[in-house]
């Protein structure tokens, strides 16, 4: 089947729709920019059909259910098959799907609620959304250049993402500024990422007792060196703290007054994780 939209334009003016003013149109144009635009972001490519048919939604032509069911009734019906068809029809369902879920604005923040956005982002995409994985992958990404990494093991999935969820609960952006709120947002996305640098020969066994010592607790500088047995308040800055935060294991609770009269150490998720191995034995 031809393409339904060739010869017409490919990109919808956003901007154009939220200076318009309508409300209603402001907000479905939002949504899908925002949709849209993190497939860009992640390297994939939208459809002429996918952006006519995000206009007709935005124009109140069709509401969004409609719109996600004519982009996958397309991919059905669709028998020609482009160069890279696969990643485009990823990126149109997958538009479609993220375009509903913020017209709907419905969100849990909890582990549960993460999981049905997943499920709700990839339905029809695929086979394992909304699903923890059961077993360990390592991949090379293009947003880190080529690099392999490791993600957390599966088994420590739940448990990281619980605790990240449970730090950003108590966490408050009252006195941040733009930049810094923007800042936190992004460490907190990339822990919920889960990506960790394969552990090697460099992580040493005082950052290794520092990583037990801390554990799951929240402690003063103080707290950590009595527990360690030790005195030297400079060795063990230079030999223990440094490095863990240095490596992303540790960090501070206020990060941005390092002074702080009640300043408190505890681990990142990737420290959690090597704590976990450490005490399990595998590292």
């Amino acid at each position: 089947m031809a393409d339904e939209t060739r010869g017409k334009e490919q990109y919808i003016n956003f901007d154009e729709y939220i200076r318009q003013g309508e409300p209603h149109r402001q907000a479905r144009a939002d949504a899908w920019r925002v949709a849209i635009g993190l497939q860009a972001v992640d390297g994939l490519k939208t459809s002429p059909y996918l952006h006519e048919t995000a206009r007709r939604n935005i124009e109140g032509e069709i509401s969004i259910d409609e719109a996600r069911k004519l982009v996958s009734q397309y991919y059905i019906r669709k028998t020609e098959h482009d160069e890279g068809r696969d990643d485009t029809e990823e990126a149109d369902r997958v538009s479609s799907n993220i375009s509903k879920l913020l017209q709907t604005d419905s969100f849990t923040f909890s582990l549960a609620g993460f999981a049905a956005i997943h499920r709700a982002i990839f339905e029809g995409v695929f086979k394992h959304a909304g699903r923890f994985r059961d077993y360990d992958i390592t991949k090379k990404e293009w947003v880190l250049r080529g690099d392999t990494v490791l993600y957390a093991r599966w088994q420590d999935l739940r448990m990281t993402v619980e605790y990240d969820l449970e730090q950003e609960r108590q966490f408050s952006y009252k006195s941040l500024s733009s930049s810094q709120t923007i800042e936190h947002l992004a460490k907190f996305i990339s822990g919920l990422w889960q990506i960790t640098e394969q552990v090697t020969e460099q992580v040493t066994e005082q950052v290794r007792a520092l990583l037990l010592a801390v554990g799951g607790e929240k402690l003063s500088l103080k707290q950590i060196m009595n527990k360690l047995g030790l005195k030297h308040r400079p060795n063990f800055i230079d030999f223990y703290l440094s490095p863990a935060i240095t490596a992303g294991y540790i960090r501070l609770l206020y990060p941005d007054k390092p002074r702080h009269p009640r300043q408190k150490y505890l681990l990142t998720a990737k420290g959690l994780l090597l704590q976990n191995e450490v005490e399990t034995g595998i590292f």
